[in-house]
């Protein structure tokens, strides 16, 4: 079991568990969360939810609306943005190895303020791109702190301060990425209109100033042992530590010796490469189709409330059946999105459309972030998750391509969405067989 009690090991990193005394965590914010009335974990999963919004600037939805004003200016075509992309979010990938193992050894209080400070500063560089260099860095850091980052540490935290209810709890958590995707784009493009492209990312630098870099401070802390508690909140009220689920703890070494791990990263690429290609090119998408850009666009704040639905829709069904079953039913409705944008002809075929994509990443993004803790444990979680989200970036990544290469040569967006079809099937059948690791209850 790991033990996370002892406050002598870094601030998220699980505990020594060698025979030094505990020393206690620093004494106002452990008392506070003693008393009050609820779960002190609630509070870290709001500022969780939080920084998931302030990540926006590094996600997908918000670089889809700048694609053809960037374009424009910098004269350069859909295949070159494409690949621009596709390079920087390889190099994001493998950053994102880097900083899950900095999780475990310098801890979330330093490494979510730091985050949130640098993806503002990123903003503000995307806002004086002139080049394809200053783009291929842009991008880079907009998505190794937004996707990545931002990303793996909030779903780790919150990993570490739920067991039980943590399906849940993520589901909860994801609300701040649906009310970004909801939200930021139509932001984005108000902002771009009324100020110019460049000038809404300067906008956008504040964001994660003022939602992250503070909050993350004065309130977050590495685990709920290291606050007097125990996950879920069972220790409340003065129950033992022992009351806390008993659960078994991979290193990473460990982890990368099974076999589902590497079928989990496999399963993860669908939704990965499917929900960044098809967002990445939504506006150029329905527009081939008919639809307006500002139709086309309206179609993001339909996506979001379905990624909600799906996100519970996932906690209720992994209380009652195996996670990696539940990642093969949205694998299903993941194919069943891109068959309905095949032939989408009017509005309310790109609405059917919005629909089905959105309850499908919803319940596959919840669903793939509680699997990593439930197989692993908690202990290492940090390095597990960063080489687990590195497959998911490397199929993001790849993502936009084929439909951008498919235009560029062929003037429609057909072969590509072939291509994209045949990956949730695959993945489907990787989750299947992904069973919990040997010595665990079936998963």
């Amino acid at each position: 079991m790991a033990n996370f009690s002892q406050d002598t090991a870094p601030d998220s990193a699980p505990a020594s568990t060698g025979s030094g005394a505990a020393r206690p965590v620093a004494g106002g914010l452990r008392v506070l969360g003693l008393r009050v009335p609820f779960y002190y974990g609630w509070v870290v999963l709001v500022v969780a939810a939080m920084a998931r919004y302030a990540s926006s600037p590094g996600q997908t939805h918000t670089f889809a609306v700048f694609l053809e004003p960037i374009k424009s200016d910098l004269e350069i075509t859909d295949t070159t943005i494409s690949s621009l992309y596709l390079a920087s979010s390889l190099v994001a990938a493998f950053m994102v190895i880097v900083i899950g193992r900095l999780y475990d050894k310098v801890g979330v209080r330093v490494l979510l303020p730091v985050s949130g400070l640098l993806i503002g500063l990123a903003a503000l560089w995307m806002s004086q791109v002139s080049s394809e260099a200053d783009l291929f860095i842009a991008f880079a850091a907009l998505r190794t702190l937004g996707q990545g980052a931002l990303g793996m540490i909030t779903a780790t935290m919150v990993s570490v301060w739920f067991i039980r209810r943590r399906a849940t709890a993520l589901a909860v958590m994801m609300l701040g990425s649906a009310l970004a995707s909801g939200t930021f784009p139509s932001l984005a493009s108000s902002l771009s209109g009324w100020l110019g492209w460049r000038e809404a990312w300067v906008v956008f630098a504040f964001i994660p100033w003022v939602l992250v870099i503070a909050p993350a401070i004065l309130l977050v802390r590495r685990s709920p042992e290291a606050m007097g508690l125990v996950p879920d909140g069972a220790g409340r009220g003065g129950i033992s530590r022992r009351a806390a689920p008993v659960e078994r703890s991979f290193t990473l070494r460990g982890a990368m010796g099974e076999r589902s791990m590497w079928l989990l990263m496999f399963a993860g690429a669908a939704q990965s490469a499917i929900s960044t290609s098809l967002m990445f090119h939504q506006v150029s998408l329905l527009g081939d189709r008919g639809l307006s850009p500002g139709a086309a666009a309206a179609m993001f704040g339909v996506t979001a409330p379905m990624m909600l639905v799906g996100q519970f829709t996932s906690g209720f069904l992994a209380d009652r059946y195996p996670i990696r079953m539940v990642i093969a039913g949205g694998q299903v409705l993941l194919f069943a999105s891109i068959a309905t944008i095949a032939v989408v002809g009017n509005v309310w075929q790109a609405t059917a459309y919005a629909v089905l994509l959105g309850f499908s990443l919803g319940l596959l993004l919840n669903s793939l972030l509680s699997i990593w803790p439930s197989y692993f444990g908690r202990a290492h979680l940090g390095s597990i998750r960063g080489v687990g989200q590195w497959s998911t970036m490397v199929a993001a990544a790849i993502g936009p391509l084929p439909l951008a290469i498919s235009r560029d040569v062929t003037g429609s967006f057909g072969a590509g969405l072939l291509v994209l079809a045949v990956l949730p099937i695959l993945c489907g059948l990787a989750a299947l067989a992904a069973t919990r690791p040997k010595d665990g209850a079936e998963g």
